[in-house]
């Protein structure tokens, strides 16, 4: 796949909740397990050692960094055939107080392989003050966008069967 831009915006006045593109993920586990998910990336940083320093990195950070937001698949395009399109939901932790927390983790930029595009369940209306700026943060579920062109359509309706 070409290379792409992956962006993750702080908040501005255009954007007040931040300009962050969403990624599909593809990492493997400890136990050699490779999973997908897709995840909303919030920071792009890389970390660096002083000038002068005798320190060395070590190679596994010799690459950007991402903190992403993960989401999960709830739903395939077989469960709702009239729109052949995957649902996913944002994915929560919960904290000792009870609070829940978005699920987020530190991944290498080598580990995005499709930026994708969300679009959100609505429901019966679009709630008021919502806009393309803001959706990614008003909503929990989404659509994923497999029609956003031939590579997404070609990597989600072949590897995720």
């Amino acid at each position: 796949m070409p290379s792409r831009v992956v962006q993750a915006y702080p908040p501005s006045d255009d954007f007040p909740f931040g300009n962050c593109d969403t990624v599909l993920v593809e990492t493997t586990g400890i136990d050699g397990k490779t999973s997908i998910c897709i995840a909303q990336v919030r920071l792009i940083f890389q970390p660096t050692v002083r000038r002068g320093s005798n320190l060395e990195l070590p190679s596994c950070l010799s690459d950007p960094l991402l903190y992403v937001q993960f989401f999960h698949f709830i739903s395939s395009p077989d469960d709702r055939p009239e729109l052949a399109m995957w649902t996913v939901e944002r994915t929560y932790t919960q904290e000792e107080n009870g609070n829940r927390c978005r699920k987020g983790a530190v991944i290498r930029v080598t580990d995005v392989t499709h930026a994708v595009e969300l679009i959100p369940v609505y429901g019966e209306a679009v709630a008021n003050g919502v806009s393309s700026a803001t959706s990614l943060e008003h909503y929990e579920r989404f659509f994923l966008n497999n029609f956003a062109d031939k590579e997404s359509y070609h990597t989600f309706s072949t590897e995720f069967v």
